[in-house]
């Protein structure tokens, strides 16, 4: 693997923040300039154009939230991956193909593959086309649900709930107007994907199984319902799955109460989101739903998949929070592995969605290595929320280095969401 170090653009300062009152005028501007036809950043084919958004909900003075520093240029947005292809021809890899039918479900045996379809069924169809979800969808769900067990809470499987939470968005995306809560995909407008998935990084195929697994979830226990009488999320322990769950995580069984409501409650490490910045990156011309992470010291710790300018819509409602969740095993890319032709299937580190599928020669650099040293489970998968008075809306998915995190010293806390 080599990496390709784009010349940077002209850096543009920018101090727009997720919360404060001094970001909706600014935001405001913004718009007012793309209506009158001006560009407020510049674009240079494959480079970061670091337009960055403070994250800070702090008091702050302007020049404080503001980025002042240069110390991002140079830094490699993208990894080349060399020597992966066998040839030039497209050839399948994994199961299945574009046009999925009812009957390509009706084999399918455990979650393991069972994911590998449902994430090809909502990337590639139903969240595309939602007027296909009630129908097409239901009839699958109750298919992957018999053959596989489990149920699915507002259109994510309870077996492989670690997986389906990480669900990130394929295009602009905001709330819908919906009872859906924010924490599925089913709750916004706009296509899904799941870069994460490890079912669909065929590089971790080839992992034996004596090495262990390749996903670590964070959460003992997820609880649907009310307080007084929650439906603990049934997650599987199947072995093909290779998922490893905290000490003293057990599989469920039982009743089924209060299932399908809305709220989300579990315990899970946080910190503020006070202090990081994002600068939105761009793949060949064109922006993506991905953006660096930078934190307080405007150091390269992770990255957060959305678009910048997503984030970085003003509200009135906070402070907002990072939640730990889970980590994805890193794993260096295979060679000699040929290129898939299902747009699902993706490297097996933080893949570039490029409008379409999923980029095969190249990965987003997720962090600065001479800073944060890389380890097979360095990246933590966590999920930016903000606070609504006694419970929390979901932002975006990001990933932020175990050190970067650690830094901040996190805290313990009881999750809400809705």
């Amino acid at each position: 693997m080599s990496t390709n170090t784009p010349s940077p653009p002209e850096r543009v300062k920018s101090s727009k923040g997720l919360t404060p009152d001094w970001a909706r005028a600014l935001y405001q501007q913004r718009r007012s300039s793309k209506s009158s036809g001006s560009s407020s950043r510049p674009r240079t084919g494959r480079s970061l154009t670091p337009q960055s958004t403070s994250l800070s909900t702090g008091n702050a003075s302007d020049d404080a939230r503001s980025i002042r520093s240069n110390r991002s240029r140079g830094r490699a947005t993208f990894s080349n991956m060399l020597n992966r292809l066998r040839s030039s021809s497209n050839v399948s890899i994994g199961v299945g193909g574009q046009q999925l039918q009812e009957s390509d479900f009706k084999q399918i045996e455990d979650w393991f593959l069972g994911f590998d379809r449902y994430n090809q069924l909502v990337t590639t169809h139903v969240s595309k086309d939602r007027s296909s979800e009630s129908l097409e969808f239901a009839r699958i769900a109750t298919i992957l649900s018999k053959n596989c067990g489990g149920r699915f809470l507002h259109g994510l499987p309870e077996a492989v709930f670690d997986f389906s939470l990480l669900w990130c968005p394929a295009a602009p995306s905001k709330r819908a107007d919906t009872t859906e809560p924010s924490w599925s995909w089913t709750g916004w407008t706009g296509p899904a994907n799941f870069p994460f998935d490890p079912t669909n990084a065929p590089d971790l195929h080839s992992m034996p199984q004596s090495e262990g697994e390749w996903f670590r979830s964070e959460i003992l226990h997820y609880h649907t319902g009310p307080e007084s009488a929650p439906y603990t999320i049934r997650r599987e322990k199947e072995r093909k799955l290779r998922i490893h769950y905290p000490p003293y995580f057990h599989a469920p069984r039982g009743y089924e109460v209060n299932a399908d409501s809305n709220i989300l409650r579990f315990a899970a490490y946080t910190t503020s989101a006070d202090g990081f910045t994002a600068e939105q990156l761009h793949h060949d011309g064109k922006m993506i739903p991905c953006a660096h992470l930078m934190d307080e010291k405007e150091q390269h710790c992770g990255v957060i998949m959305d678009y910048e300018e997503s984030i970085s819509a003003p509200s009135s409602t906070g402070p907002f929070e990072f939640v730990l969740l889970s980590r994805n095993i890193r794993r260096a890319p295979a060679t000699q592995t040929r290129r898939p032709v299902i747009e699902t299937i993706h490297p097996p580190g933080t893949p570039i969605w490029d409008g379409e599928r999923f980029a095969w020669d190249q990965e987003v650099v997720d962090h600065d290595e001479d800073i944060f040293p890389s380890g097979p489970w360095k990246m933590l998968n966590v999920m930016l929320i903000k606070w609504v008075g006694d419970s929390a809306e979901r932002v975006a998915i990001a990933r932020i280095h175990e050190d970067a995190w650690l830094q901040r010293n996190p805290t313990r806390k009881e999750i809400v969401l809705r």
